[in-house]
């Protein structure tokens, strides 16, 4: 069977993901949109007995910083994501073999890999390409549309079909989309639902989900040394790429918007076959205890894989970016803890 994973944080950059996996050092990572996942700053890494709380940079050389600002920070908090009914999230296929798959389980401590299903997997596409073809910007199922709009979004819906295979340059990623493509085609009611058999036995697509849910707070703040590697891994894609990974990526700080349900999880553990009951469900921001959750530690990094370099010379022209999308949050963004 061929495997492949979904990433979604560090695992977009070129740069990371040679660290993290050598052996995909040369691997092809297409770009994607999965329906029904939302991406969420919910997971947690605790600083091992061997790290200083006051985490340094990728500078050897550099002493340990002896700032009383840290002494309360026993970790940060890394990305996550959890199913939810309508979401959205952007990332990277990346196709694997069984020995890699399992150096990743050993890797992804704290989080259980779970199966995406097919139909909700779909190559991304620029959205200047898709506005100049008149088509959605976010992958939609003729089954969403209402009768009236039906035919006009079903003939839109093959010419997207057709788009999104036009640069893939991993030809097992290929399949996967053209795989996805055909389920999506198939009608399948409650009585008599498609037979998925055949597609486990060829393929497989699996998510690393985080065990718990835990929003970012004062002790596990979001880094910024974490947050610039995955926008270089975007903008290694495209600008537009990197905004949609800023518009689909929530819980920037604890008076952002997370859910009254935040920390539910799915209990299934497969996407596929999955009804509205399995995915957390969508409710109204509530009133969360407001405090710092974000610390711009690019003089100092927390994230033991930080750039210093890339952050010092690109750090300007990524928050400005971040900007546009997450204002307030970055604006509650600190330079201490």
């Amino acid at each position: 069977m061929k495997n492949f994973i979904f990433g979604y944080g560090s695992l977009i950059c070129p740069q990371s993901r040679a660290i993290t996996a050598p052996t995909l050092q040369d691997a092809i990572a297409e770009p994607v949109v999965i329906r029904h996942i939302e991406r969420t700053w919910s997971a947690r890494a605790r600083f091992t007995k061997k790290q200083s709380r006051s985490k340094t940079s990728n500078d050897s050389n550099k002493p340990p910083s002896t700032s009383n600002d840290r002494h309360h920070i026993r970790g940060w908090t890394p990305m996550g994501v959890r199913f939810r009914r309508g979401a959205k999230c952007n990332g990277v296929l990346i196709f694997v073999d069984e020995e890699e798959l399992a150096r990743f389980d050993v890797r992804e401590g704290g989080y259980a890999r779970q199966r995406i299903d097919l139909a909700d997997i779909h190559r991304h596409v620029d959205s200047e390409i898709l506005i100049n073809k008149s088509m959605s910007l976010w992958p939609t199922n003729s089954a969403e549309v209402d009768d009236e709009a039906g035919s006009a979004q079903s003939s839109l819906f093959s010419d997207s079909e057709q788009l999104e295979l036009e640069h893939v340059r991993c030809s097992e990623c290929r399949q996967v989309f053209e795989k996805a493509s055909e389920k999506r085609g198939q009608t399948c009611s409650t009585s008599n639902k498609c037979d998925s058999s055949r597609e486990r036995e060829e393929m497989a697509v699996w998510v690393y989900v985080q065990s718990k849910n835990l929003p970012a707070e004062r002790s596990f703040p979001i880094p910024q040394s974490y947050v610039d590697i995955i926008i270089r891994g975007c903008l290694s894609i495209s600008h537009d790429f990197a905004r949609r990974f800023l518009e689909t990526t929530f819980g920037w700080s604890n008076g952002g918007p997370l859910k009254q349900n935040y920390h539910e999880t799915c209990n299934e553990q497969s996407m596929e076959g999955a009804t509205q009951t399995d995915f957390v469900n969508s409710k109204e921001p509530s009133s969360i205890e407001k405090h710092h959750t974000w610390v711009n530690d690019r003089h100092d990094p927390l994230y033991v894989r930080a750039d210093s370099e890339y952050s010092s010379e690109k750090g300007h022209e990524i928050d400005a970016l971040i900007k546009e999308h997450h204002p307030d949050a970055l604006q509650r963004r600190v330079l201490s803890m």
